[in-house]
């Protein structure tokens, strides 16, 4: 992948604060090229980055993976991974958020889209749900807001966090939903995770659920190295790209870049409140 100049589409780097609020940075995909990509996505403005857990073994990695860098990181076991989870990772992930600075409880959720692939899909989405529910239980334990991977049930998940009256917010990850799904989210006291998404020309709905809602319901996230946007022809999604995410909200929004800057950290801030800056 040819990186992107700090010229294009007239950003400017130097004035600039960005978080890439959801980066998978130790995936081994990037292992002969993290150094190169995060060294440009810093001349870009970006001061850091969130690291969400996957696996037990990647939550056990990842406070070590994080020391001596500014990136951060949360802790949690993704539904994507539920054939490697076993009862006994619950009690693994309680003792690593008992001694970690984990600043939420993720990447947890909810993937109906996975679940219909599923031999037995009823099953696999009631699985999806005990881990969610078990997770959900540590985050109102150790108080922690949650980092949240939804598909194709944001109403039922909306719904249910509403119910138990969970009261620490988040991040909705990747949200791709209706602006009245958004909404509710929005009530719940999360904030919105965008990012390639909202790139591709097939997702004009998305981006007017954007544009209609207040910059205060936005964070930026790659969700890197997945995730590519319309621009990156080929490679990987890559922190590289958060500037020019904020370039395409300052644009649906009407407004200036330094102000999509400004407002996104707050954001971040105001739900991960022991992110450090």
């Amino acid at each position: 992948m040819n990186l992107l100049s700090h010229n294009d589409h007239n950003v400017q780097p130097e004035k600039l604060v960005w978080v890439d609020s959801h980066c998978h940075f130790d995936f081994p995909q990037w292992q002969a090229q993290r150094d190169e990509h995060w060294q440009l996505a810093q001349t870009l403005g970006v001061q850091s980055l969130i690291v969400p857990g996957t696996t037990i073994e990647q939550n056990q990695q990842v406070t070590q993976f994080c020391t001596d860098t500014p990136w951060q990181f949360a802790l949690g076991l993704h539904p994507y991974f539920l054939a490697q989870h076993h009862t006994d990772d619950l009690i693994a992930l309680e003792g690593l958020l008992s001694a970690s600075e984990a600043i939420a409880l993720g990447e947890i959720g909810l993937d109906w889209v996975l679940a219909k692939q599923a031999d037995d899909p009823d099953a696999a989405r009631a699985q999806q749900w005990q881990w969610f529910e078990a997770q959900v239980a540590l985050a109102e334990r150790y108080q922690l807001p949650v980092i949240l991977h939804i598909r194709g049930c944001h109403d039922q998940a909306a719904s249910w966090l509403r119910r138990r009256r969970f009261s620490f917010g988040g991040i909705v990850h990747a949200f791709s939903g209706s602006e009245q799904q958004a909404k509710a989210w929005l009530d719940l006291g999360f904030k919105l995770g965008i990012g390639g998404a909202m790139t591709f020309p097939r997702a004009n709905k998305l981006r007017k659920t954007i544009a209609s809602l207040p910059l205060s319901a936005w964070v930026l996230e790659t969700d890197a190295p997945d995730m590519r946007p319309a621009f990156f022809r080929q490679g990987v999604s890559s922190p590289v790209a958060i500037p020019l995410y904020g370039a395409i909200l300052a644009a649906l929004k009407n407004t200036s870049i330094q102000v999509v800057s400004t407002q996104t950290l707050s954001n971040l801030k105001s739900v991960l409140v022991n992110f450090k800056t």
